[in-house]
């Protein structure tokens, strides 16, 4: 048996997997589930996992692997040879290592490792993902907190596994988490908006103000001289702030334009935080919104941006053109 089991290890069998060639998702999606359900089940004792981990090295000696091991020859060579069929291990120059698929795999296995040595502070985290009393950088400041020393995500963050999500179903909320996340800025802010709100706009020339690019896309509804006037009005009694407020609108660090076709609010910050207004279906108003904390979204977000931001008309701001008197 052990004779028979060399010869064949290293080589390529009729159970080796090969790559789908099927167009069709769903049946794509069924032959990937299939292609997990014989790597699962080919890692599934514990003798095939020590083998796994033990090739993360190379395994140039069979023989001091099986000792150190404390395996037979029938229990090493068996699972050796599953690991092999289902693509995770191969033979390279007389020695055992990983492929690409099981660097990949080891990297995961290790990364769930770690999770499940930290599993009561993670249950934690979604206690605390929970609640809604709680600002998304008041969240994710409790998160590296509980996570701090933590090594859960080799070479990576923990973030970029969780895909931090936060629902802000009342307008208040959404306004306290987009001030929370503009004030969070520290490079550039990408803001399509079908509303003017006062803390916002605040917030925004604060971002401004701290040398933050900030490219503004507002809703052709939007009146721009009104809108200023409604925040001078209320630096009225300070002429230093409204002279402040003023020189902020000449700022070559704001961009302002206007679009005709955003179909609802949404803003990326330094390229990794986003917020996605959704609208009721009928009345197309605000109904709830979700915040992002991750790149992908983000990235998809900005590219959208983009394309209205080139469709986009100038906007001429009044304190621009120095005439603050016709704004008051």
């Amino acid at each position: 048996m052990g004779v028979y089991m060399k010869r064949i290890i290293g080589k390529k069998t009729n159970m080796t997997p090969s790559p789908p060639l099927i167009q069709d998702k769903g049946v794509l999606q069924d032959e990937t589930l299939k292609h997990l359900e014989k790597i699962f089940s080919a890692a599934s004792s514990i003798d095939a996992l020590k083998i796994f981990f033990a090739a993360k090295d190379g395994i140039e000696s069979s023989t001091q692997i099986m000792r150190r091991l404390g395996l037979t020859q029938k229990r090493y060579y068996t699972n050796l040879k599953r690991l092999i069929d289902v693509g995770l291990v191969e033979k390279i120059e007389g020695k055992y290592t990983h492929t690409t698929l099981g660097k990949i795999a080891c990297q995961l296995t290790e990364a769930f490792q770690g999770a499940l040595n930290q599993k009561e502070k993670l249950e934690l985290i979604d206690k605390l993902l929970r609640t809604d009393s709680l600002t998304v950088e008041e969240t994710e400041e409790i998160m590296r907190a509980i996570l701090k020393d933590t090594d859960i995500v080799p070479s990576g963050r923990i973030t970029d596994i969780l895909g931090f999500v936060r629902m802000a179903d009342t307008w208040e909320k959404l306004v306290n988490d987009v001030v929370g996340q503009i004030n969070k800025a520290k490079k550039e802010i990408f803001f399509a908006s079908k509303y003017h709100e006062v803390h916002t706009s605040n917030a925004l020339l604060k971002a401004v103000q701290r040398g933050v690019e900030v490219y503004l896309l507002l809703d052709k509804e939007i009146d721009v001289p009104k809108a200023i006037r409604i925040v001078a009005s209320l630096l009225l009694t300070n002429p230093k702030a409204l002279k402040d407020f003023f020189n902020l609108l000449r700022s070559p660090k704001l961009k302002m334009k206007k679009n005709e076709d955003i179909p609802y609010s949404f803003m990326v910050v330094d390229g990794e935080y986003s917020m996605v207004e959704i609208l009721t279906p009928v009345e197309k108003t605000f109904c709830m919104a979700f915040l992002f904390h991750g790149e992908r979204v983000s990235k998809r977000l900005l590219e959208s941006f983009k394309k209205l931001w080139e469709m986009g008309s100038e906007v001429n701001l009044p304190g621009k053109m120095g005439v603050e008197e016709d704004v008051l």
